[in-house]
């Protein structure tokens, strides 16, 4: 259970590690995010799209570390680098309460010290709630692809055809001046994949470029797989977008054996993939144990 609580200081937005004479700074076990304060406090903080944000000041190393442990979960894929690696449930449970607040509202709980106690309370409320909880979400399949040989070649880009494009994500920017458009998914593991979207003049397509050449190699994506878009919106009111894969090979989601898969180890969203055949006049089929309308 997270434990740590912030304890405001008027040095808490010092940067810090420079004012800290390298021959006086303690000699620590190498925490990420973790910066000794002059008054013998702990600093945290973290970067995320090439800005560090300050996180707040904690009594304790391993408070702070595991501040940091926290906000990287919200801003960072969910692979990321944690001091504290958590436990499939753990992560999955701390994932889904963060998809109920925004990024600065996670980072203001963070800061003032209640997150960990909040987080606390929705751990008793699912727990509590668990059995009877049948509903957490429900998808609906935007869209599907079979992936082509430049899809998953050399080009490091994945063509969305643009009807759906059009249909389904935000408007890009048409002018190299303008900002970039960041789309982020999470895959039915719930970790967090984030790609760059985008619209290329040239071919006249929208793509998805950064992040997608990771995607593929990490995913084992070859010609003739199919990946799947979904929106889900949960009983909160929340939404977000799901990619998953269907494999040419087996005809199974994310490559796994078995017919139905677990999300994680099914004691956060007690939902199961269906990858078994779909019956052509049903109107859809199951993701996460809950009918995908098509």
């Amino acid at each position: 259970m997270i434990s740590y609580a912030n304890k405001p200081t008027t040095e808490e937005e010092e940067s810090l590690n420079s004012n800290i004479s390298p021959k006086k700074r303690p000699r620590l076990e190498k925490l990420k995010g973790v910066v000794p304060q002059p008054n013998g406090h702990w600093g945290a903080q973290i970067y995320a799209n090439h800005e560090r944000i300050w996180l707040g000041t904690f009594g304790s190393q391993v408070d702070a570390a595991m501040a940091y442990d926290s906000a990287s979960i919200k801003l960072r894929s969910g692979d990321s680098h944690k001091n504290f690696p958590l436990s499939d449930t753990t992560s999955l449970l701390e994932t889904k309460f963060q998809m109920l607040f925004t990024t600065n509202a996670v980072l203001g709980m963070i800061r003032d010290g209640s997150y960990p106690s909040k987080f606390a309370d929705f751990s008793k409320h699912q727990s509590q709630n668990r059995k009877a909880d049948h509903d957490p979400f429900s998808c609906t399949l935007l869209f599907q692809k079979e992936l082509t040989p430049s899809d998953v070649g050399k080009l490091n880009r994945l063509v969305i055809p643009k009807r759906y494009a059009v249909l389904h994500f935000p408007s890009v920017p048409d002018s190299q001046n303008t900002d970039e458009v960041q789309l982020e998914f999470y895959d039915r593991k719930m970790r967090l994949w984030k790609f760059r979207y985008c619209y290329w003049k040239s071919s006249q397509s929208f793509v998805f470029t950064r992040g997608w050449n990771r995607f593929v190699r990490e995913k084992g994506l070859r010609p003739n797989d199919t990946i799947a878009f979904y929106m889900c919106n949960t009983r909160f009111g929340q939404s977000f977008l799901v990619i998953d894969v269907v494999w040419k090979k087996s005809g199974l989601g994310d490559g796994n054996e078995d017919h139905n898969v677990k999300v994680g180890d099914g004691d956060t969203f007690f939902r199961t993939f269906d990858h078994s055949t779909p019956n052509h006049n049903s109107k859809g089929f199951r993701l996460f144990g809950v009918q995908i309308v098509d």
